[in-house]
């Protein structure tokens, strides 16, 4: 499997918790979007959403919300994960991706997986690197408002996202 490109890039991805302050180009996200609209699907139903977000507000507001929520909710060993990361949740990523689920889907959570992961190779194939994150979920479900800024579709629910960037950290793949 010698100069398998996709395999390498598999076996040299890992999660980045940094990115530098550099935007992707037009022709990286146009890219991005095509690799995860080819992205598999149970019974090909498409049941997601792909919301791009590069608004630098919008995404630290997300990120803050999310700490709002752990407050909230007295979570304890989550807050002080965070503060170890300086709360950071999206650590700065140039582009947020959120694939939005159908809330009628019963293989969403599955499908957001391997949409994550599409992106993630992709990313990672075309010099960037990648975090997949859940846990912003916990800022759709504190502040109702956060969806309709994402743009995120009536019945429509965060399934999973994933922060895209060139790296500012270095990490071994595992």
């Amino acid at each position: 499997m010698k100069n398998n490109s996709t395999l390498q890039a598999i076996l040299d991805r890992s999660s980045i918790r940094g990115y530098m302050d550099t935007p992707l180009t037009e022709e990286e996200i146009a890219t991005l979007k095509a690799a995860v609209l080819a992205a598999p699907t149970g019974m090909d139903k498409q049941a997601q959403r792909f919301l791009f977000i590069t608004n630098k507000a919008l995404i630290a507001d997300i990120e803050t919300t999310v700490i709002d929520s752990m407050k909230a909710q007295n979570a304890e060993v989550l807050l002080e994960r965070m503060a170890s990361r300086d709360y950071k949740v999206i650590y700065d990523a140039p582009l947020f991706v959120i694939v939005a689920s159908d809330e009628t889907n019963d293989g969403a959570d599955t499908d957001a997986g391997i949409a994550c992961q599409t992106l993630a190779i992709a990313a990672k194939s075309m010099g960037l690197d990648s975090v997949i994150l859940g846990i912003p979920r916990m800022a759709f479900a504190f502040d109702k408002t956060l969806g309709e800024r994402t743009k995120m579709p009536k019945g429509y629910r965060y399934g999973l996202g994933i922060a895209i960037g060139h790296r500012a950290m270095d990490k071994p793949p595992h």
